[in-house]
């Protein structure tokens, strides 16, 4: 089973820091894509297939599924194919639905999924990347996830 393990390390003072975890959060880098059979039909055509969007994702076990930031999504160039209705902080919205491939250069993981919910994270950064996913629980279930407060660190196993 693939582990992934993020400390936050003082490493002046060779310790964990607990208040890292707390101020960045439990997050990894991501790749988002056009899912593969969408480049095969892309490659087909003799299209062009655009690169990645490289960014930071943070795992939210209060989102039930996964969201990618909406302006990653049109970028790559990739068509809505549904719509669902989210309960949020601010009521009930509608947004889209997209397909896209996500992949995480640590823990070597790749996902292609059938569905993203697209969201609105523009501006947000992350270590100064930009915040272009939400990890949700529809992929956590898959997972076993240790959010370690006081010692600064999490783990995430596949």
């Amino acid at each position: 089973m693939p582990t992934w393990h993020k400390h936050y390390v003082d490493f002046d003072r060779h310790m964990h820091i607990p208040e890292g975890l707390k101020s960045i959060g439990a997050v990894l880098q991501v790749e988002v894509n056009l899912p593969q059979p969408l480049i095969e039909l892309m490659s087909q055509q003799g299209k062009p297939i655009p690169g990645p969007a490289v960014g930071m994702s943070l795992i939210d076990t209060g989102a039930s599924l996964r969201c990618i930031d909406e302006s990653v999504l049109v970028a790559l160039g990739i068509n809505p194919i549904g719509l669902i209705s989210l309960g949020t902080a601010a009521g009930q919205v509608q947004r889209p639905l997209f397909p896209a491939k996500l992949a995480f250069p640590e823990p070597k993981l790749i996902v292609d999924l059938s569905r993203v919910v697209a969201v609105d994270l523009k501006g947000q950064t992350v270590q100064g990347m930009p915040l272009i996913a939400l990890i949700g629980r529809d992929i956590l279930r898959l997972c076993q996830f240790i959010y370690d407060g006081s010692g600064g660190f999490f783990t995430l196993s596949f």
